[in-house]
């Protein structure tokens, strides 16, 4: 532990610390919350009853995030099959979308939701703890997500989230098991969602070597940003042919700020940026994925759908991270 820093502190909470909160009103009454906090000015809730996803990121009191115009809304208040996903996303930091289907509503051999149920499903032992590993203070909280269906599927995730004391970085793990007797198809999508200062039409969008390739008619200027438009439809863009690693930036020279993904891409060989630049949905998403930009009903038509062996594991580390001052971003993104 680091001593001569302890002797200056009444208690480390001064500088870093998990609080765990509740909310009281509205449509997310009665979920919970793990705030981050620490001494770099690195600010993130997970939320345990929402797959422990991220909520909201700040860092020096600068908003990261995008959150839409739902709000946090609990995993109970709205059915994930019955096509009100539109009505009850919240948006967040990071939303985990699968393990049954991602992208559009598909049908054939089930009911199978937009984007999946896993970011509907509360996480069992879940748990925060705070431990000095030598010099370093550790934040981390850990759990299990488990997407079943009786006579069917049992998927599970078991993630862990943690920084640091002085750390720019949130470091996410998580290891996917199949529990079951029958090798099962799956689909994995980190839905990493960006939202204003950092986002503007000041920021740019780079990425390590990629090919892209456009989804939709809308989808002709990768990258590049602008000011809200009114009744602007959303643009799409996959990332494919990825190195051993990969990382997605985006960054604002005005506010001389930024942040990236990283992910080691053997599970998570493409990604996806999604560019909606319309007013109050104002919104820009990096999104590593198992995917080929299809749902559960296309993909497997065109055999392009991952699957999990029976009683086996795969492993996923990504790296969220905070880029402060030109001089860093400028050096991070010529090293890409």
């Amino acid at each position: 532990m680091n001593i001569e820093l302890l002797k200056k502190l009444g208690n480390i909470d001064q500088l870093a610390g998990i609080r765990e909160t509740k909310l009281l009103r509205g449509r997310g009454e009665d979920i919970q919350l793990a705030e981050f906090y620490n001494a770099a000015g690195l600010r993130f809730s997970v939320v345990p009853d929402r797959c422990m996803d991220l909520w909201d990121l700040s860092y020096k009191g600068i908003n990261l995030s995008f959150q839409s115009k739902n709000g946090l809304t609990s995993p109970q208040a709205y059915s994930a099959a019955n096509g009100e996903f539109a009505e009850q996303w919240p948006g967040g930091m990071l939303v985990t979308c699968g393990l049954d289907n991602v992208g559009g509503h598909a049908s054939e051999g089930g009911i199978f939701p937009t984007h999946g149920r896993t970011s509907h499903v509360p996480a069992k032992n879940f748990g925060t703890n705070t431990f000095w590993d030598g010099d370093n203070y550790v934040l981390r909280a850990a759990g299990e997500i488990h997407q079943t269906k009786m006579f069917s599927r049992h998927l599970s995730i078991r993630r862990t989230i943690e920084t640091g004391l002085n750390d720019k970085v949130i470091k996410l793990h998580d290891v996917i098991t199949n529990f079951e007797a029958e090798d099962e198809p799956y689909m994995l999508l980190y839905h990493f969602n960006f939202g204003y200062p950092l986002l503007s039409a000041d920021s740019r969008v780079v990425t390590s070597k990629a090919t892209v390739s456009p989804l939709n008619d809308m989808s002709h200027d990768p990258g590049n940003m602008m000011e809200p438009v009114d009744g602007r439809g959303e643009e799409l863009y996959f990332y494919t042919g990825l190195g051993d690693r990969a990382c997605g930036v985006i960054y604002n020279e005005a506010l001389e700020l930024g942040a990236y993904i990283a992910w080691d891409t053997k599970n998570l060989p493409n990604f996806l940026e999604w560019k909606n630049m319309k007013s109050h949905d104002y919104v820009l998403g990096i999104e590593p994925c198992n995917t080929c930009g299809l749902n559960r009903d296309d993909a497997t038509k065109a055999g392009k759908i991952a699957v999990l062996p029976a009683y086996s594991s795969v492993e996923n580390h990504i790296e969220l991270g905070v880029l402060d001052g030109l001089t860093e971003i400028r050096e991070f993104v010529r090293n890409l």
